[in-house]
């Protein structure tokens, strides 16, 4: 009910970053990132960019239908290692159809399993409180003129307000959201079909405050997500080909604020305890802007060869681009070790950005020989280019100014070939039993994150350490200057990732189907940091339980350190999956479907160092940037199970109509391996504070987790075709 991303982590195969959140969206499929999806609303491109993530999500009520491939995509999508997934909206007919729902939560029927003391001088403490939770739609859909105009449209309002054990409930998380959807569709003419769509999101999504982030160092986040799909026409040229292009737009408008409105005063975090305090460390905002044309012709030629064709071919333009503008409050924000001082971090404000243009074609052909064997093969190719374009200079408020600052141009140009290939096979006469194996090579299109940080709009970072003799931080420490010690690699190459799959379906009987599957991914020349100017000598350093650390010391100054983003040897990922699925289709009352995925994601990759909780991504682009790489510590034992590796993932949902009542039963039951992690201790080096993993990355697990979701409803007819219906739901009853 939540979100579209509810279908997606409920496909075979997806291993989802945090599978309980409303909030933590990220899912990894088949062992590729999170960033390495592409996301599309009725076959328009509408994915981030910078970082590769879904930035604009129609309203669940919006949604007809959520298509999720995440095996075997043909050589009409790239740019990808991961899934294709395609959100089909609803559209209008000729009948006038309107509904209405909404969906609401109460503190009364909410349990608080833990309670936890939040920080202040009286020492209280907190459960999981319910404030509200308030979600209504309301959709409209029918003719403008009959047999050649309809009309969809829809509004949804969203309150979701709560928080967390150990948290000052005065002051909650509030989340909204308020969305809106319209569609065209036109028969201009026989033949003829044009499509139109425009949704918009404006939403203000807080950081959540936590035991160990209060409220006043929580940013809060709000945003207008305006997506058009300026059109989509179709033409059926004859009964053997069709042509459509589409050309679509979407822009991601974003401002991080502080959460308390202040920004006179510094922010402050611990090292040891691990506590921010008193303000957010960086405030500002987040552009994004994609802009998609794609053309296609489908062409049916029957009896060729003695084979079918069914060919298809096209090609596909895009431009990305994005800023970022960043400002520490105050300017200086404090790092302190058990309460004393020990850091000051300092910074002018900064804006980043960076630009992508992609030129793409692709041609396929579905060969099918008799009645027994289909091939798709297929290629595709990507021309793209990395540009680093201008931006204004930010004033010392981080306001925008007149100056610009001149980017570093093209970058880097890539030209990648993507060749694809699939087999179905009918093992018996009948067409029940079916074997399916592909190919795929896949590869990464420009990530504008990958950029920004060598723009030369990007300020330097200066951190000076706590001397005691003068009562100040007066001991420099480093200074990372983006224009002296960043460097982008014009060689850097695209990542990739080789995707092998075969797999046996079989139809039991007409309601029932089963099928298994093994697939393998092997990634390589990923994107990530190397240090080419320090140099380092290996010491061992002494925990205080008495074990012995290995460590990388800088022999030469912290001035000389040159952080080369490239291809760095050694960046991998190997995954080995089995996957096994059911589906009873409806009958007799009841249907089911259910899957099992057997899976182990290894390598090393830019989250490698990321915490239990983190997503696993294999790109540095983010808010701020990943860092991982730019010192050899954080390399140590970093190899291992990737952060999204779950070896065993279960799902099973179902409904029942319960005899003679009118009401239907329904569950929704997930199992998950707990996420991989390994110990790790902060060392203090002369080249700065380092996070050192004393054990390979997968040593130790999280437990297991198990949702149950239970739904009771009934539907109520009014008369005609009016009803009303009536839901009850248990989420994570078990």
């Amino acid at each position: 009910r939540f979100s579209m991303f509810d279908f997606i982590r409920a496909a075979p195969g997806v291993s989802p970053t945090s599978p309980g959140s409303v909030s933590t969206n990220s899912v990894s499929a088949f062992g590729s990132g999170t960033n390495e999806n592409v996301f599309l609303i009725d076959g328009t491109n509408f994915t981030c960019p910078c970082s590769g993530e879904a930035r604009s999500e129609p309203g669940v009520d919006f949604i007809q239908e959520v298509q999720v491939q995440s095996v075997g995509a043909s050589a009409e999508f790239g740019n990808m290692q991961g899934a294709v997934v395609n959100v089909v909206t609803r559209q209008g007919s000729d009948r006038f159809l309107y509904d209405a729902s909404y969906y609401g939560q109460t503190a009364g029927l909410t349990s608080q399993p833990v309670r936890l003391t939040y920080p202040g001088p009286e020492q209280l403490r907190s459960a999981y409180e319910r404030v509200r939770y308030r979600d209504a739609t309301t959709n409209l859909g029918g003719p403008i003129v009959r047999d050649r105009l309809w009309f969809f449209a829809g509004y949804q309002h969203l309150r979701d307000y709560d928080t967390q054990p150990g948290t000052d409930p005065a002051f909650p998380r509030t989340y909204e959201q308020d969305k809106i959807f319209a569609k065209l569709t036109w028969r201009l003419a026989p033949g003829w079909q044009l499509l139109q769509s425009f949704h918009d999101e404006f939403w203000v999504n807080p950081e959540l405050p936590t035991r160990v982030r209060p409220f006043e160092a929580t940013q809060r986040r709000h945003a207008s997500v305006p997506a058009m799909t300026f059109g989509h026409l179709t033409h059926t040229l004859s009964s053997n080909t069709v042509w459509d292009v589409r050309v679509g737009r979407f822009v991601f408008d974003r401002e991080d604020d502080p959460s308390t409105g202040n920004v006179t005063t510094p922010s402050r975090f611990d090292r040891v305890t691990g506590v921010f305090s008193d303000a957010p460390q960086t405030f500002g905002g987040l552009t994004l802007i994609r802009t998609t044309s794609k053309g296609t012709i489908n062409h049916y030629r029957p009896d060729v060869l003695g084979a079918d064709h069914q060919l298809r071919f096209g090609g596909q333009f895009e431009k990305g681009e994005h800023h970022l503008s960043s400002i520490i409050p105050t300017g200086v924000r404090y790092v302190e070790s058990s309460g004393q001082p020990f850091q000051a971090i300092s910074s002018d404000p900064s804006i980043t950005g960076g630009v992508f243009f992609t030129t793409s074609g692709f041609v396929s052909d579905a060969i099918t020989v008799g009645n027994l064997l289909t091939i798709n093969a297929g290629v595709r190719f990507d021309h793209s280019r990395a540009i680093s374009q201008d931006l204004p200079k930010l004033d010392v408020q981080g306001r925008e100014t007149d100056t610009i600052v001149e980017g570093l141009g093209t970058l880097y140009t890539w030209n990648v070939w993507s060749p694809r290939l699939g087999i179905t096979i009918k093992l018996t006469s009948d067409g029940r039993t079916m074997l399916r194996a592909s190919y795929g090579r896949f590869n990464q299109g420009v990530l504008t994150g990958e950029l920004s940080p060598i723009h030369p709009a990007a300020t330097p970072t200066t951190t000076m350490a706590y001397n005691a003799a003068t009562g100040g931080y007066t001991t420099l420490v480093s200074v990372v200057d983006p224009k002296r010690n960043l460097e982008l690699d014009p060689r850097t190459r695209s990542p990739r990732t080789d995707e092998y799959s075969i797999g046996v379906d079989r139809e039991l009987g007409r309601q029932l189907a089963v099928a298994m599957a093994y697939v393998r991914k092997n990634g390589s020349r990923f994107i990530g940091w190397t240090d080419i100017g320090g140099q380092y000598r290996e010491e061992v350093r002494s925990l205080p339980d008495g074990r012995s650390v290995p460590v990388y010391v800088i022999t030469n100054s912290t001035a000389d350190r040159r952080f080369l983003l490239t291809n760095p040897d050694g960046y991998s990922l190997t995954y080995n999956g089995v996957v096994m699925a059911v589906e009873k289709r409806r009958s007799d009352g009841w249907q089911a479907c259910g899957s099992y995925t057997w899976s182990r994601a290894s390598g090393l990759q830019v989250s490698s160092a990321a915490t239990a909780a983190g997503p696993q991504v294999s790109t540095i682009a983010g808010t701020p940037f990943l860092t991982f790489g730019q010192d050899p510590n954080s390399l140590t034992n970093a190899r291992g199970r990737l952060p999204n590796d779950r070896p065993h993932m279960l799902r099973a949902m179902g409904s029942v109509e319960v005899p003679r009542t009118g009401f239907v039963l329904a569950a929704n039951v997930q199992h998950f391996s707990g996420k991989p992690w390994a110990a790790s201790a902060q060392i203090t080096l002369p080249q700065s504070d380092q996070r050192i993993l004393l054990e390979p990355r997968g040593s130790r697990r999280l437990s297991s987790q198990t949702l149950v979701d239970l739904r009771l409803s009934r539907a109520i007819s009014l008369g005609g075709s009016t009803r009303v219906e009536l839901l009850v739901d248990v989420l994570n009853a078990f």
